[in-house]
This record gives structure tokens, sequence and C-alpha cells, in this order.
């Protein structure tokens, strides 16, 4: 018999593809439980950025759908796409997943960038969304942000922990220009919309919402929960104290168990 790890390490290496929008889209399948989860990943994510969840999460009570947007992971070609709207069209393209899998009712997670794309997606399908849990994003951006970003701009530069396993999915040069162009686009978005990536739909959503972040997160700053958890209406923020951008890899247990026991509750 195959022990946990080596299950949840076959799982994340098996993959569907499916036709939505245009798109040959890729997703994983984990579990096989009542509740539907769609999982959203980051820029520049990965499956196994959500090992920690895939581990511990019951499968008997959660069938856990981890998908790749156009242009990351196995979702390539093509090349990511930038241009303005990219978080609304790939949250257009999640709730266009979960309808070819003919899956009607479900909760969103989404981390960084997907966490955005997810608040998208909730208020856009408010009336087939139950629960919705967002980590470490944010719904604008400002200029001490992108002065941020503009520090992590050189990916080389970046720690190995971090860099190797993308250079390993995506190649060196993808890595390099993909990151640039993210960079470039929220640059794009300040100077174009205000650094509006989504303040409008928040007041759209009707989910019950979980907001988790870091104290210390140097990517997205504190104020940015702050502001999601004043402009969703009856959500509740959960602070990891000393807790930076990676919450779900860096505090297991306890990201876990509140995850968890959010969904659970009726």
């Amino acid at each position: 018999m195959m022990d946990q790890q080596t299950t949840v390490s076959t799982e994340i290496t098996n993959s569907t593809k499916i036709k939505v929008k245009g798109f040959e889209i890729n997703y994983f399948k984990i579990g096989n439980g009542p509740q539907k989860l769609l999982i959203f990943p980051g820029a520049l994510g990965q499956v196994t950025n959500f090992e920690p969840l895939i581990e511990n999460f019951d499968r008997k009570k959660y069938t856990m759908y981890i998908w790749d947007p156009p242009g990351y992971g196995l979702s390539r070609p093509p090349n990511r796409d930038f241009s303005p709207g990219f978080l609304y069209r790939d949250a257009d393209c999640a709730i266009a997943l979960m309808e070819a899998l003919c899956i009607d009712r479900y909760s969103m997670l989404g981390w960084c960038n997907g966490g955005c794309t997810a608040l998208i997606a909730a208020s856009k399908a408010a009336d087939r969304v139950e629960k919705l849990v967002v980590w470490s994003c944010n719904a604008y951006v400002t200029s001490k942000d992108l002065e941020f970003y503009e520090t992590t701009r050189d990916v080389y530069a970046w720690c190995e922990k971090r860099r190797l396993p993308q250079f390993q999915m995506y190649g060196e040069k993808y890595v390099s220009d993909t990151w640039s162009g993210w960079i470039d686009a929220f640059h794009k978005i300040l100077d174009e919309d205000d650094g509006d990536v989504c303040r409008g739909v928040l007041a759209e959503i009707n989910a019950p919402t979980l907001i988790l972040h870091g104290s210390e997160d140097d990517l997205v700053p504190i104020e940015h929960a702050v502001y999601l958890h004043d402009n969703i209406k009856g959500s509740t923020l959960e602070v990891f104290p000393g807790g930076k951008h990676i919450l779900h890899i860096l505090f297991p247990e306890k990201f876990n168990s509140l995850v968890d026991n959010f969904l659970t509750i009726q």
C-alpha cells in the first residue's frame, strides 16, 4: 500500500486538460468528497504550491480542483497574457471550467493573484459560490507596492528555494519574461486605472469570506487585508503574527485548521 506522501506525489503529477473559452485548461482533481473546492494559484503558480492543503485536507470530505490559468503551469501554450483585464479573463475561465465540469456549487480558495481572481469570480458567479477563502492578496496596488515589486524583477536574485522550482517548471527565460510582464502590468494598472485591481467587485460578493494575511507580508502589506475586510460584507479577517506571503506553507497546521473550520461551519 502506498503511503500518504506517495499518494500525494502521484496525484499532483496526474492532470487533465479540458477546452475552456478557447484554451486548453489544465487542472488536477484530488479527493472525492461532497464539498467542491476550486483552488487558484498565484503568479507563476504550480500545483506543488498547495501540497500542505493536498496532504492534509480530508479527501472524503472535499474534492479539490487546482487549476492552471492560461499561460501558467500546464495550461501552456499560450504564453501568459498580461494585457488589461487579465485577472477578469482568468475569472471568466475559472467559472467556465466549473461549468464544463458540470459543478454547480463550489467554494473558492485563492492565493496572491489567485486571490484577486477568486474575488472577481465570486462576484461574477455569486449564485454558485458557497464560500470564499483568500490569502495574501489585494484589491488595489500603490506606488509603494510597485517599489517593492521592482526589487524582485531580477529572478536570478531570488533565493534558490524559490528560483529553482520555477526554472525547472517553466525555464529561465519564461520565468524572467513573465515576472517582468507581471510587474509591468501592475505599473499599467497604477498609471491607467488609479491602482484599481478589483475594488469594484468587492461589494458584489455574497459568499461568506475568510481573509488570511501575514502581518509581515512584504509583497502585499497588511493594509490590503484590512481593506478587503472593510469592503466585503460579513467577511472574517485572520492575521498571522509574523507571517509573510506564503502562509499556507509556513503555518500549515494553523492555516489548514482555520480554513477547514470555516468551510465546515454552516
